[in-house]
């Protein structure tokens, strides 16, 4: 980081320059740059067109009201995915990756059996709701259209969010999973008195298509992001109060699609909307992995599915990690299901006259 004032163009310009990184236009080697400044754009453009001379060129890919996250030179895989073999455990290497750039990759964190077992699972859960959809809701198109229950909500497109409620996949998750990850949980989010747990599964159909870019949870009334500081992630960002695990159920490549990340965008609640600059600026990282791995994300982090286009069902668990005061209600509707029919039913009985008196009154 740097902060320098140019005399250029007849003024002066004040340049706080942040992150650089190497990217490609249409197969030429471009470096990008993400800097701060209050002049014009057109001021710093030219500037910077003055300074390099002829050899170089500078031309502005984006404008942002937040700093806008870069690659890092050495790529986001040296940074966020932690190797098995290192002598620092992962739950002393996690919370400053996770401060730093929301999210981390975990290799193989359940085994086959395990992914075999949540599997039977999940699979029960699917079969079983999508029955009691076409039972009670036979108007929705399921994989087409978009609705929100307490159990399943769907944008359309062949993509489902849907809460594994059964005694079976709740005690898996405590006893195969949170077992093991429970003092990464305590340096990163906090301790088991502390927090509880939502347990969900991500399914996408083939032939669904790619999502627009989203965060799961937002930055909470008053909590402070990073505002104008680089470093800000280190002093002034509040601290996560929701760590979001996915884990697939199945390998995960082009065809099945994957979850693409902007690793870093969960330091600024104004970066809503510039996902795909992140694309352009080949600032994200893609999740393609093995059955069982573990991605481990801010729930204020950047990300979006992208299209399955295999013959393959593509499911993968979700582990909402949270704050106890935290209650999750922008992805789910409030009505189950079978609300329909359970307002339809007609009372075995007829109110007192003392009742209906005083509920005309409210009235």
């Amino acid at each position: 980081m740097t902060s320098v004032e140019y005399a250029g163009i007849g003024r002066l310009v004040d340049i706080t320059w942040v992150q650089h990184c190497l990217a490609n236009d249409d197969g030429k080697p471009v470096q990008l740059f993400t800097a701060i400044t209050k002049a014009p754009t057109l001021n710093v453009v030219g500037l910077v067109d003055e300074t390099l001379g002829d050899e170089y060129s500078c031309e502005l890919w984006a404008s942002a009201p937040a700093i806008l996250p870069l690659q890092p030179p050495e790529g986001y895989d040296k940074v966020i995915c932690h190797d098995p073999t290192s002598e620092v455990a992962i739950e002393d290497w996690a919370p400053e990756v996770l401060k730093e750039w929301g999210m981390f990759f975990q290799k193989g964190l359940i085994n086959a059996e395990e992914i075999k077992e949540m599997r039977s699972y999940v699979d029960e859960e699917i079969s079983k709701t999508e029955d009691l959809m076409k039972e009670h809701h036979p108007e929705i198109e399921i994989g087409k259209d978009t609705f929100h229950f307490k159990e399943i909500a769907s944008r359309g497109n062949g993509r489902f969010d849907l809460l594994l409620q059964s005694e079976s996949a709740k005690e898996f998750v405590e006893q195969k999973i949170r077992s093991q990850v429970t003092t990464l949980l305590e340096k990163t989010l906090g301790t088991d008195s502390e927090l509880d747990f939502d347990v969900s599964v991500i399914y996408s159909k083939p032939g669904s298509q790619n999502q627009g870019w989203h965060c799961d949870g937002e930055h909470q009334k008053g909590a402070k992001d990073s505002e104008w500081e680089p470093d800000g992630w280190k002093t002034i960002l509040a601290e996560t109060y929701a760590l979001c695990l996915f884990i697939p159920l199945v390998d995960i490549n082009e065809e099945t699609g994957y979850t693409q990340y902007w690793p870093g965008s969960h330091r600024n609640r104004s970066l809503v909307g510039f996902g795909p600059v992140a694309e352009i600026a080949q600032s994200t990282w893609n999740g393609k992995c093995s059955a069982g791995d573990a991605m481990w994300y801010d729930y204020r982090l950047f990300h979006r599915g992208t299209a399955n286009t295999s013959s393959l069902l593509r499911p993968i668990v979700q582990v909402l990690f949270k704050k106890k005061w935290y209650v999750e209600r922008a992805n789910y509707g409030e009505d189950s299901i079978t609300y329909k029919e359970e307002e339809e039913t007609e009372p075995d009985t007829e109110p007192d006259a003392e009742h209906s008196e005083d509920a005309n009154k409210e009235h």
